[in-house]
């Protein structure tokens, strides 16, 4: 979504069932699911923090594009440059599932009707604080491009 054309300012929801952040684990029970949490939680952020430079970049060719003479602004490298520089902005506001205690080594695989229930009630709650927090709607820097929010954070972070 975040590379489709053409590319607008764009308000993007992530939604991530795993947590990066958590307690330090004591048996080898907890291991195992903070092991899940960090394996599954670290591909999102990794194409959160791809996009976030793949954009800088794109605003700095953009940038770059505009200081050059105009002999080289038609030229076919110019054009090639020009149809990935580009200026648009995007806020991303990172709703992180945050397990519940009881919560255990299943929790890849637990669909009960029970679960499913407070894991919506849990997104719910986390998207209407987030849209209550006026700088989530606020342009990010158009120099950097990107914002990442993570509104509801856990308490120890």
């Amino acid at each position: 979504m975040l590379d489709s054309r053409p590319r607008k300012d764009t308000l993007a929801f992530q939604i991530d069932l795993w947590s990066a952040r958590g307690a330090l684990p004591h048996d080898l029970t907890e291991v195992e699911v903070r092991h899940k949490d960090i394996v599954y939680s670290s591909r999102t952020r990794a194409a959160t923090d791809q996009y976030k430079a793949a954009q800088k970049l794109r605003i700095t060719l953009a940038n770059f594009m505009k200081q050059l003479p105009d002999e080289f602004q038609h030229s076919e490298n110019a054009k090639i440059l020009q149809q990935e520089a580009d200026e648009k902005v995007c806020n991303i506001v990172h709703l992180i599932y945050r397990a519940r205690s009881y919560e255990g080594i299943a929790k890849d695989f637990e669909f009960s009707r029970r679960t499913m229930e407070e894991h919506w009630e849990s997104g719910y709650d986390n998207a209407r604080r987030t849209l209550a927090e006026p700088e989530v709607m606020r342009l990010p820097d158009p120099i950097e491009g990107v914002r990442i929010f993570d509104v509801c954070k856990d308490d120890s972070e």
